[in-house]
């Protein structure tokens, strides 16, 4: 069996994600196995709420409270910015890869996506690589802006990747993803009929999905 590790984004959790990317697991079958580890750090509902309201979103009042938000690191507003604890999601990473493992791919949604993107460069630059999988799923990401990961990413990375991006994104974040794209040589791009969702609601692009990754094979 095939397992892969799904990165949910900032201030989710393992359910949520779970319950977008259900539909994947159907369809890949019960040859592979999609695993869904949570961000370590709890997210404070006032600032999900702050997000909510600086980005116009709409979540539903049960997708917000205590034990239900959660990321793999916490952005400041510095320029660029540092990302608070993340070594705490690394760590919890590396011991899961390690439990679980091998692990085949890992598919990260937004900032579960940029936290995959650091993955992969560590995968290539770490001496003794804590992370070790076949190919990368990047939906709805970005390149890390933290200066301590910036660098991994002056030479594109020799990773098989599929980089997905929804055509009703704002510019800012096709402009991102076009710059995570050239992160990596071997890169295929999905554009999908979405904003910033996976494409839940389209059988078609989730057979995609899935198709792409049995290629992998």
């Amino acid at each position: 069996m095939k397992k892969i590790i799904c990165l949910h984004g900032y201030s989710m959790n393992s359910e949520w994600l779970q319950s977008w990317l259900d539909l994947i697991q159907q369809r890949l079958g019960s040859h592979y196995q999609l695993l869904y580890p949570q961000g370590p750090i709890e997210c404070p509902t006032e600032e999900v709420l702050a997000m909510t309201a600086r980005f116009n979103m709409m979540l539903p009042e049960g997708r917000i409270g205590k034990g239900k938000n959660w990321c793999w690191y916490r952005a400041d507003e510095q320029k660029p910015p540092h990302y608070h604890q993340i070594d705490t999601a690394l760590d919890y990473l590396a011991d899961y890869f390690a439990q679980h493992g091998p692990i085949d791919g890992v598919i990260g949604w937004s900032q579960g996506a940029v936290m995959t993107a650091i993955l992969s460069a560590l995968k290539q630059h770490e001496a003794e690589p804590r992370f070790d999988f076949n190919w990368a799923m990047l939906c709805g990401g970005f390149l890390p802006g933290d200066s301590r990961y910036r660098p991994l990413f002056d030479q594109p990375l020799s990773l098989p990747t599929l980089h997905v991006t929804g055509v009703k994104e704002s510019d800012f974040m096709k402009k991102q993803a076009a710059k995570m794209n050239a992160a990596f040589i071997d890169a295929e791009q999905l554009d999908t009929p979405c904003g910033h969702i996976m494409p839940i609601k389209y059988p078609d692009h989730i057979d995609k999905l899935a198709n792409w990754i049995i290629k992998q094979a």
